[in-house]
């Protein structure tokens, strides 16, 4: 189990699924460190997080398509013993119209995105009596939908590096325990704008509580993969 004393990092938490998050980890005592590319944003989850309960919470601005996205990571603290990569970026464009520079800037943010901010913490997270890290995958990922197709091509990545990185710590670091969840459609500011029935869509409150009960998992039990539905099925497209 990983106590409410060690730190969390949650990555694209200034809105929707991170954003829901951080007041979840909040709720449950944890100390915070939420990244996102709006410091305005944070700033308002910041206060949100504070209230709800986190006895302290630091803000970084990371953007995946700068030069240097990590530079403010420099002088973290505290350390974090729990990653959860939600940060992305959803395009909503097919296949025939998808340009490179679109594959491009989504697998930017989708991907290499968390393998900078996962390398980064890596020596940190290792060096925790237990850490966890949780990429936020998508049902995108094994589906591959010709309607958002640069983004299933990104999280398809997601979830190779995911079981990738799964097969190296469990040589390295097996403490370090590593998760990808498929994500279905879930309730978050990707659907603004949209003429959906919210009631059909993830309630977003309910994956933050599946990710804390993987905090209180001992260090020789791992879920690998974990599958998030809408309970009456997939919208149709």
């Amino acid at each position: 189990m990983i106590k409410s004393t060690n730190t969390a990092c949650i990555t694209g938490a200034s809105r929707g699924i991170g954003r829901t998050l951080a007041h979840a980890f909040s709720t449950a005592g944890f100390p915070l460190i939420l990244t996102a590319r709006s410091i305005d944003h944070l700033s308002k989850v910041k206060k949100e997080c504070l209230e709800a309960g986190s006895p302290q919470v630091e803000i970084v601005e990371v953007n995946f398509l700068a030069d240097n996205p990590l530079r403010d990571l420099d002088h973290l603290q505290p350390k974090p013993s729990i990653l959860v990569n939600n940060a992305g970026d959803f395009l909503f464009k097919n296949l025939q119209n998808s340009t490179d520079q679109d594959y491009i800037n989504q697998f930017y943010i989708n991907v290499l995105g968390t393998i900078r901010v996962t390398d980064y913490l890596m020596p940190i997270l290792g060096d925790q009596k237990q850490a966890l890290i949780v990429n936020i995958c998508s049902k995108a990922s094994i589906v591959g939908y010709d309607d958002a197709s640069a983004y299933s091509v990104s999280k398809h990545a997601l979830y190779g590096y995911g079981k990738a990185l799964r097969n190296h710590l469990k040589q390295t670091a097996p403490h370090v325990a590593c998760t990808n969840i498929l994500l279905g459609q879930t309730l978050s500011s990707s659907w603004d704008g949209l003429d959906v029935d919210h009631e059909l869509l993830i309630d977003p409150v309910d994956v933050a509580e599946v990710i804390i009960g993987l905090t209180r998992l001992g260090t020789r039990t791992v879920v690998e993969e974990l599958t998030i539905m809408p309970s009456k099925g997939e919208l149709p497209r």
